[in-house]
């Protein structure tokens, strides 16, 4: 099986991190009652934290390292996109260059911070895809199934690989 690559706001990078890694949490209190002991308490979870670990290769890794590094330092939300988990919403807020820097080869880190909205986003009847996005970005961004996006539109055939202005069935 070939996986799909990690993307992010329409950037896909080269070739999938070495590792990734998805940290989720949650909040907790612990109450001490007087009289009556302790109450443990779940105050809900934190946002997903998704670090990973990864190689740039090739004489072009400095001009890739750049516009990934040209990603993360622009900001803003986007739908990131990995090749081990659905879609999720998040912020790049870490990319760190390894010290082992060669002409050929870049080793780097990242990390992603998920963005719970309170509010799932609304559905619209059809979707106009935007360079670069994927059925998957489209399904998380209306929260529709992949699955659903995939039986309103058969004229898909690889749900990773959509054309520009190509017209998409949401519902």
């Amino acid at each position: 099986m070939e996986l799909a690559l990690m993307r992010f706001k329409g950037f896909t990078l080269w070739c999938n991190p070495i590792s990734i890694e998805v940290t989720s949490e949650k909040i907790t209190a612990d109450y001490i009652l007087p009289y009556s002991g302790e109450r443990f308490e779940d105050l809900g979870g934190k946002c997903r934290v998704i670090k990973g670990k990864g190689e740039l290769k090739g004489k072009d890794c400095l001009e890739q390292y750049a516009k990934l590094y040209s990603l993360q330092a622009k900001g803003g939300e986007g739908v990131l996109s990995l090749p081990t988990m659905e879609p999720v919403l998040a912020l790049f807020t870490k990319l760190t260059a390894e010290a082992s820097v060669t002409p050929d080869k870049i080793s780097y880190t990242f990390q992603f911070t998920e963005i719970i909205s309170e509010e799932p986003p609304k559905a619209e009847k059809i979707h106009k895809v935007i360079k670069g996005e994927t059925l998957f970005d489209i399904a998380y961004k209306y929260g529709v199934e992949a699955d659903v996006l995939v039986e309103l539109n058969p004229c898909v055939k690889r749900p990773d690989e959509l054309n520009e202005n190509q017209v998409i069935k949401i519902c």
